[in-house]
């Protein structure tokens, strides 16, 4: 893989010697291929001897001004719309944003939650919709993701990727670039409805970033769950020996989370279906059996959470969580959204990720409870939502939907 441009330094050399790279063997022009700093750079077997003679494409510890330190330490931690924005700073910029390794650390450090795909679920439907917690900041150019060749359904969401359904095949997309991949048939009928987790996990370690998508589909006539697997790597599914008979219930209910390696799936029973994508082990979480109210799979400070919300009385709500493989009760709040009320009202629990907030929505509204910060937001417009709407947890990230 070639960068455009990069800008490098000799850590291991005096700043004040006017010697530098010496004795540089010209076989680093083989490394082409890996990540190594130097790779793209054909350097002559002869040392560069004094400082005057340097390249002017490559920039000294001692010469590195703001823009270039900014560009290196601070691009990376910044969501993809605010990446579009400055491309418009400078050519070197747009290279900059535009190259394969910025997208690469970009994916692994930008892990803010930014808002919510939602879309109806009772029928196909266009408008399918982006809500951004900071409009300034977070967006995404086609929220209705009409940038696909059909219309779909939003299944899943995981580190910036989307997993969406169309009549006949699955697509991979990242609506921040509008950057979109088909995936090949499945061998197995996953139904209309199918309980689907997309799996990404972005690391430093490896540029090539791949992704999964695990299905749990139930064996025909069978109470028996099985597992098929497509990896972006080979750009095939597989199935997997890994299977679960031991579901109370076994009616899956819909997507999915995935964290830590792990594919979690809801049931109609009391318990979570739990797959190691790895190692492709299948386990079973049971949920309390005093559980009240309508609850959801969600990610809470980097530890898998199922938390309910019940509205005890006018404006006044009771949110429990519970953590952990255990699911044992950590916390229980009782708090007002207000505005009053004079009557209860059905709330519905939001899957969150990154965060130590819990989203409740209830009619038209949507709220977002802070833990730490023991503060109520609110973050939808009243008459924004109907109550048959699903809604995917989405960071902003230029995460690749194409490699493989």
């Amino acid at each position: 893989m070639e960068f455009s441009q990069a800008y490098y330094m000799n850590d291991d050399s005096d700043d004040n010697s006017p010697y530098i790279f010496k004795g540089f063997s010209s076989a680093t022009t083989s490394q082409r291929r890996g990540i190594h700093p130097l790779a793209g750079y054909d350097f002559k077997t002869e040392a560069y001897e004094k400082v005057d003679e340097f390249p002017a494409h490559i920039i000294r510890k001692g010469d590195k001004k703001i823009k270039d330190l900014v560009k290196e330490h601070v691009l990376p931690f910044l969501p993809a719309k605010s990446l579009m924005k400055f491309k418009a700073v400078s050519k070197d910029w747009e290279k900059w944003i535009a190259s394969p390794l910025l997208t690469h650390q970009q994916s692994f450090s930008c892990q803010s939650f930014s808002g919510y795909f939602y879309q109806n679920m009772s029928k196909w439907d266009m408008n399918t919709t982006f809500l951004s917690l900071d409009p300034s900041t977070i967006g995404v150019p086609s929220p209705a993701l009409d940038f696909l060749p059909e219309v779909v359904k939003i299944l899943s969401s995981c580190n910036g990727l989307l997993l969406c359904q169309g009549l006949e095949k699955y697509y991979v997309c990242n609506p921040a670039t509008k950057n979109w991949k088909i995936l090949p048939p499945p061998r197995y009928y996953h139904g209309d409805e199918p309980a689907i987790v997309l799996a990404f996990e972005p690391s430093l370690r490896n540029i090539e970033a791949y992704y999964h998508v695990i299905c749990a589909f139930p064996m025909l006539d069978q109470p028996i769950i099985g597992f098929e697997i497509y990896s972006s790597e080979s750009d095939s599914w597989s199935c997997s020996s890994a299977y679960c008979s031991d579901l109370e219930n076994p009616c899956l209910v819909g997507g999915g989370l995935f964290m830590k390696g792990v594919a979690y799936y809801e049931t109609k029973s009391n318990e979570v279906l739990a797959f190691d994508v790895k190692e492709e082990i299948a386990a079973i979480i049971s949920l309390p059996v005093e559980v009240e109210g309508d609850g959801s799979l969600t990610q809470m400070d980097g530890e898998l959470s199922y938390v309910t919300a019940f509205n005890v009385w006018e404006n006044v709500f009771l949110i429990d969580i519970y953590q952990g493989m255990e699911m044992n009760l950590k916390r229980s709040v009782s708090i007002n959204l207000g505005p009053e009320r004079s009557l209860t009202y059905a709330c519905k629990v939001l899957p969150c990720v990154n965060s130590d907030a819990v989203a409740i929505q209830v009619r038209e509204h949507i709220y977002l409870y802070h833990i730490r910060k023991q503060k109520v937001e609110s973050i939808a417009s009243p008459n924004a939502f109907g109550s048959a709407k699903k809604f995917l947890p989405y960071i902003n990230s230029l995460a690749n939907a194409t490699l493989n």
